[in-house]
C-alpha cells in the first residue's frame, strides 16, 4: 500500500479515528525529534502553571468557536 493510498483511507475514517490516526502518527515523530533544552524547560514552566492553577486548557470547541469568531 502506497502512503497516498493509505491517507485516502484514514481520510474515509470518522473524525474521532482520524483524530488517533494523527495523534499516533505525531507522537511516532517525537522519537526522531529530540526536543531541545529550551523547549523542555518550557514544557516544564507550563506544565507548572497549569498545576499552580495560573493557567487554564481550552476545548477544542472553544477554539474552533473562536477562532470562527475571529475570522468572521
Amino acid at each position: 500500500m502506497t502512503a497516498a493510498a493509505l491517507v485516502e483511507q484514514a481520510l474515509a475514517l470518522p473524525l474521532s479515528d482520524r483524530s488517533y490516526v494523527a495523534e499516533r502518527l505525531l507522537l511516532s515523530l517525537e522519537d526522531e525529534r529530540p526536543l531541545s533544552a529550551e523547549w523542555r524547560e518550557e514544557i516544564a514552566r507550563r506544565v507548572a502553571r497549569r498545576k499552580a492553577g495560573d493557567s487554564r486548557s481550552y476545548s477544542r470547541e472553544e477554539v474552533r468557536r473562536d477562532v470562527q469568531t475571529l475570522l468572521s
